[in-house]
């Protein structure tokens, strides 16, 4: 099958879980996607500025515009709704033999039942439509991003370090920096740019001065904000040993997703993490239900506690799909909860459930030729 063929295999999937095809909006306001993106795809939005001065985006993926057009609809009353979609997306390169445009064959589902079935369900439907287009899954990663907040909130901790880790969570090697830097008092100089009347114009200075570049998305006030956090949490006391050791050792779970209930079990009740528990009571369901639907995931899928970072608008069960042929970045297939999705597009005007999953066709063509 060329490219098309597999675009019309995915959405006949898509389409026959009863989704009402949409083209959303190309072009979305830059706040958008860079206050609702990962720091890894900030860094690959397509931005311009429109004929007013403002600020544009190319959609980076369907996701976004999707629920963006979805909170205007349900401003008039809730109802649940699904889509389906077959059209392009936008974002630099990550990898050198990756398209700038590509297509993203999906469907997004809002205001249905939030809970282990709903999301089990979505996972088979996209595998199912993988294994359609005739590709079959050399790995499945998945992740949950309701465990490691459940994990923080039963550790008791002021809530200053609550917050701090909870975000630091969001970012590659955040949670590491921080359990590094918990002790650690912030040097005199960053201190006193803190407490300046321009502390992005202080700490600026500061970081010039060191010869330390800006390399990435995170703009200086959001390193403000974040210094200032640690600042206050480090007043707060810190972070207690037991506490650092629970969260090294939950990062580090790495296991088949078979094992992973009973992984994360153990590690709750060797660290006395009885709060935790409704969180992973709603995994185990999961999980269960997941390789009830899908037999063969028992083989192919694993779970990993730092998974799903990537778009921080997920909050709940993320999955990526693997192929042979294929970086571990370039997944063929992908998909994920994102509850709090439509409250943050809305300014928390209304809300609803969210939950998706996409196949990428360019992706599939390469690994069928490569398996041919």
């Amino acid at each position: 099958m060329n490219h098309d063929a597999l675009v019309a295999v995915a959405r006949a999937v898509f389409e026959a879980a009863g989704g009402t095809p949409v083209d959303p909006d190309y072009v979305l306001p830059a706040d958008i996607p860079l206050e609702l993106s990962g720091e890894a795809v900030r860094a690959r939005l397509c931005v311009f500025t429109d004929n007013r001065g403002a600020e544009m985006a190319m959609r980076p993926d369907l996701t976004l515009p999707v629920a963006q057009r979805e909170a205007a609809r349900l401003e008039a009353g809730p109802s649940p709704k699904t889509y389906t979609y077959a059209a392009r997306a936008f974002r630099l390169p990550a990898a050198a033999d990756d398209p700038f445009e590509f297509t993203q064959v999906g469907l997004e589902r809002f205001g249905h039942a939030a809970d282990p079935s709903a999301d089990a369900e979505l996972f088979a439907l996209v595998h199912r439509a993988v294994e359609a287009c005739g590709v079959q899954p050399k790995a499945i990663v998945t992740g949950d991003l309701a465990i490691f907040p459940a994990f923080i909130d039963a550790l008791g901790l002021p809530g200053v370090t609550t917050g701090l880790l909870k975000r630091a969570f969001r970012q590659e090697g955040g949670v590491r920096a921080v359990l590094d830097a918990a002790s650690r008092p912030l040097d005199t100089d960053i201190l006193a740019a803190l407490d300046a009347a321009d502390a992005e114009a202080g700490l600026g200075a500061v970081l010039a001065a060191r010869a330390v570049p800006l390399v990435g998305a995170r703009s200086l006030a959001e390193i403000v904000e974040g210094l200032r956090t640690r600042r206050a949490a480090i007043d707060a006391g810190g972070l207690p040993d037991s506490s650092r050791a629970a969260l090294l050792a939950l990062r580090e779970v790495d296991c088949p997703l078979a094992e992973a209930p009973a992984a994360l079990a153990a590690l709750a009740a060797e660290h006395g993490l009885v709060r935790s528990g409704a969180a992973l009571t709603v995994f185990a369901a999961r999980v269960e239900k997941i390789l009830a639907l899908v037999p063969g995931a028992r083989r192919t899928a694993e779970f990993r506690a730092g998974f799903g970072r990537r778009f921080t608008y997920y909050d709940g069960f993320v999955f990526e799909v693997l192929a042979e042929g294929l970086a571990p970045t370039q997944p063929v297939a992908a998909g994920g909860r994102y509850d709090g999705l439509i409250a943050g597009l809305s300014g928390g005007k209304v809300s609803a459930t969210g939950i998706g999953g996409v196949v990428r066709p360019d992706r599939m063509v390469r690994v069928r030729s490569t398996t041919a």
